[in-house]
């Protein structure tokens, strides 16, 4: 079986294109400006995202049985500031993707964001009705529109601040794993709450949801949480001082895209399809811990 997964250097995409590739599937890995390590069973293609023929052409050439798409402009300030750029990639790129999947009629799996909801009540359900607040998270619901209009084999799975090692840009809970390491202070939000997702664990469930063919919106994150107890929490399990974790507020920082207060998500359902534990922060953490180790080994 043939699977094309987007965004293959991104935090997510590396962790699903290892997982699948360890499992055996044949995997195509979109990459643009990072190139992806060598992997067994990986054939990587460049493509820029921008370019909407390109995008095409890579499922056209590849003629994927399934299609995996994590690629966007997930950096929420960068699309606030540019709109344009941030509608190309994250609305346009994903019609081109689905216009030619549709044709081929493969299944279609897309990561989406808790960010598709305004954060006014937190533990969002899939049949919550989304209301975004920024730029960002309007493109992502935009795309994911694009899917339940033009597919009947997809899955759109909401997830929600993913974190970990391996490829992509530095993610909050790594940059507090370094920071602290080195004794360096950690400012971090008492008054935004999310469900932190591991993309190692995040990555095992996408392989379990394809190969379920699971069909719909589902829920896949970890468990609520505001930033400054996630760092609290990464501090004492890490064995580092949390005195150097300092709390602030949404007001003490100038974001440019407005934040919702609490997007964490309801993962029930997932929770009862699912046999990995993607959810709990216990085990996400020693996850975490382990691939630490594991890279100051390697190091």
């Amino acid at each position: 079986m043939k699977i094309l997964v987007t965004g293959g250097s991104s935090t997510p995409g590396f962790r699903i294109v290892e997982e699948l590739a360890k499992a055996g599937y044949k995997v195509f890995a979109q990459y643009n400006e990072h190139d992806i390590l060598n992997m067994d069973n990986v054939a990587k293609v460049k493509a820029d995202f921008r370019d909407l023929e390109k995008v095409a052409q890579l499922v056209r050439e590849t003629k994927p049985d399934i299609v995996i798409h994590t690629a966007a402009i997930g950096d929420v300030d960068k699309c606030e500031v540019d709109k344009e750029l941030a509608w190309r990639v994250n609305v346009e790129a994903t019609l081109a993707l689905v216009k030619e999947s549709s044709k081929i009629n493969a299944y279609f799996l897309y990561l989406s964001t808790d960010y598709v909801f305004d954060g006014e009540k937190g533990l969002y359900r899939e049949d919550d009705a989304p209301n975004p607040v920024n730029h960002y998270g309007l493109t992502k619901l935009v795309a994911e529109n694009i899917v339940r209009s033009g597919l009947s084999k997809y899955a759109i799975v909401r997830t929600s601040h993913i974190y970990g090692f391996g490829m992509g840009r530095k993610n909050f809970a790594r940059a507090v794993v370094e920071s602290l390491s080195q004794g360096q202070k950690v400012r971090a939000l008492v008054d935004q709450w999310l469900s932190p997702t591991l993309n190692t664990l995040l990555a095992k469930a996408i392989k379990e949801l394809i190969e379920a063919n699971y069909i719909g919106v589902i829920h896949v994150a970890g468990e609520r949480i505001s930033r400054y107890d996630f760092a609290k929490a990464i501090a004492k399990r890490f064995g580092f001082d949390e005195n150097l974790i300092e709390p602030i507020t949404m007001r003490d920082i100038q974001f440019k895209a407005k934040r919702p207060r609490d997007s964490s998500l309801d993962t029930s359902r997932a929770r009862s399809i699912l046999k990995i534990d993607f959810y709990t922060l216990k085990n996400s953490l020693e996850v975490f811990y382990r691939e630490w180790i594991e890279l100051r080994g390697s190091g």
